[in-house]
């Protein structure tokens, strides 16, 4: 009977010196460097093949929280699934008390921070529902919205009230809305009578326009200056200062979108925009 020599799955560690009686020139090589070494250190009294596993455990799970999959991990750290698994295994008897002290190292060395944010991560939607709502705040339909940002508008009836985007999702609204916020909505086909019904329908819905957030994406901020709607303030109405009137002027909004944001008279925004006139004259 005839015997066939084993074969090392693979030649990129001393696994296949050790194990299989590797002959290639650059794996022997590789096992007599590691050899040279360890004598080395043990002459030195320093060597210490092997460490506690329990500090590369914790960092493993610190990278897990921060986003990091255990592939990703995995490849960074250039080791094998199963030298993971052992690390992390809960078994009693299973999970590794001890791992070499250069895995140890390569693990320890990845930083704990997120990774990168690739197109079909799934993100936070507080940016992308804040930047649809504002827009609509302002006057916009979903219909004129859609060919802007390239979206059906039945999709950006989702998007209004997501939780949870794609990030390329987040990224397309994020672009079109750097440039829409700053444009008028009749400037750009939009009737009054349904600019007038969008922000009829961001006031019930208690919906902000952009100059309302100072971090539009950070789910912790709160709308400044927002007023409550007309029916909810009852007579009270809002007062048109003439500073932020200026600044909505500026930003390409009418009359009647400035008395819709601050909850006030339209007559009370021409006013003020003659008395900053005035201001500038003099």
């Amino acid at each position: 009977m005839t015997t066939t020599d084993r074969q090392p799955p693979h030649h990129n560690s001393l696994n296949c010196v050790k194990n299989y009686s590797c002959k290639r020139p650059e794996c022997v090589e590789r096992g007599l460097a590691y050899d040279r070494r360890r004598y080395r250190l043990v002459g030195y009294g320093t060597w210490q093949p092997l460490v506690d596993a329990e500090p590369a455990r914790q960092h493993i799970a610190a990278l897990r929280d921060a986003g990091n999959s255990l592939p990703d991990i995995q490849r960074k750290a250039d080791v094998s699934a199963a030298t993971i698994a052992r690390v992390l295994y809960d078994g009693t008897n299973k999970r590794v008390k001890r791992i070499r002290s250069e895995v140890a190292a390569r693990i320890l060395a990845i930083p704990a921070t997120p990774p990168p944010v690739k197109p079909h991560t799934i993100i936070d939607g507080t940016g992308t529902r804040r930047r649809l709502q504002a827009l609509v705040a302002m006057g916009w339909t979903l219909n004129a919205l859609g060919p802007q940002l390239g979206f059906h508008p039945r999709r950006l009836t989702d998007l209004l009230h997501a939780d949870r985007v794609l990030a390329s999702t987040a990224a397309r609204i994020a672009d079109g809305y750097r440039t829409m916020h700053t444009w008028n909505p009749a400037a750009h086909g939009v009737p009054e009578r349904s600019s007038v019904m969008a922000r009829n329908l961001a006031a019930r819905e208690g919906w902000h326009g952009p100059l309302a957030w100072d971090d539009i994406d950070d789910p912790d901020c709160k709308p400044e200056g927002a007023r409550k709607s007309r029916a909810r303030a009852g007579s009270k109405r809002g007062i048109a200062d003439p500073a932020r009137v200026a600044a909505l002027t500026a930003a390409g909004r009418s009359a009647q979108q400035i008395a819709d944001e601050l909850g006030c008279h339209k007559r009370s925004v021409t006013r003020a925009r003659r008395r900053a006139e005035t201001a500038l004259a003099a």
